[in-house]
C-alpha cells in the first residue's frame, strides 16, 4: 500500500541564532571604556577654590591703618631737621665764664665829642680791682659768617676776636668776642652796639 506522504505533518526546522558581529562588541567596549575615563578624569580634577570673602571689618580697619601710618613720619622728619639757633652762647661757654643780663652799673662817661668812633682794643686789660666782661656779639659754624661780623664791628670802631670751641660731640662753633672792660666800658659799648642794631652778651670773667 502506498504510503501518504502528503497527509504526513511536515516537521519544522529550528531557527538558527544570527551571530553578533564583531564591530558591535567593538563599539561596546569602546563607549565603556571612554564612560570610564570620563569618571576618572572628573574625579582627579580638583575644582576651583573658592577665594574667602574678606569681612567688613578688615575693609573698614585696613584704609583706617593706611592713613594713620604714613601722619608720624613727616612729624619725625620736621623735628630732626630743625635748624639749631644760630646763637647757642648758655650751652657752650667754659665754667670760667658767667653771663650776666647787666654789668653792674658804674659811672657813666661824658658824652664823646662829634667825629670818629674811638677804637676799642679787645685784649686789653682795665686797670684797677674791679670786675672784667667780656662782649660777644655772635657764634657762628662757619668761620666766613664769623668774620663779617668781625669787620662789621671795626667799622663801628670795636676791635673783636674770633675764638675757636669745639663742643664735646665735635661740633665747632666760631665766637666773635671783645674785651675784657669794665661795667662802665660795657654799658658804652652795648648802646654803641645798639645803634648799630648789632645784638650783645655781656659775659662776667671769675677770677
Amino acid at each position: 500500500m502506498p504510503r501518504d506522504y502528503k497527509s504526513r505533518a511536515t516537521p519544522q526546522r529550528k531557527g538558527k541564532r544570527q551571530p553578533v558581529a564583531g564591530w558591535v562588541w567593538f563599539v561596546g567596549g569602546l563607549l565603556v571604556g571612554l564612560l570610564i575615563c570620563l569618571l576618572v578624569w572628573l574625579k582627579l580634577t580638583p575644582g576651583d577654590p573658592v577665594k574667602p570673602r574678606p569681612s567688613a571689618v578688615t575693609r573698614k580697619h585696613t584704609p583706617a591703618h593706611e592713613e594713620e601710618a604714613p601722619v608720624s613720619e613727616p612729624l619725625k622728619q620736621q623735628e630732626t631737621t630743625t635748624p639749631k639757633p644760630r646763637f647757642d652762647f648758655y650751652t657752650i661757654l667754659p665754667e670760667m665764664e658767667v653771663v650776666v643780663p647787666d654789668p653792674e652799673p658804674e659811672a657813666t662817661p661824658p658824652p664823646a665829642t662829634p667825629g670818629a668812633a674811638p677804637v676799642v682794643n679787645a685784649g686789653a686789660k682795665p686797670a684797677g680791682g674791679s670786675a672784667y666782661y667780656m662782649l660777644q656779639m655772635g657764634s657762628f659754624r662757619k668761620y666766613g659768617d664769623a668774620d663779617k661780623l668781625k669787620a662789621s664791628l671795626a667799622l663801628v670802631g670795636i676791635e673783636a676776636e674770633i675764638q675757636r670751641f669745639v663742643l664735646d660731640g665735635g661740633e665747632v662753633f666760631h665766637r666773635v668776642r671783645s674785651g675784657p672792660y669794665t661795667s662802665g666800658q660795657v654799658n658804652s659799648l652795648r648802646a654803641r652796639l645798639a645803634q648799630n642794631k648789632i645784638s650783645s652778651l655781656v659775659i662776667k670773667l671769675k677770677k
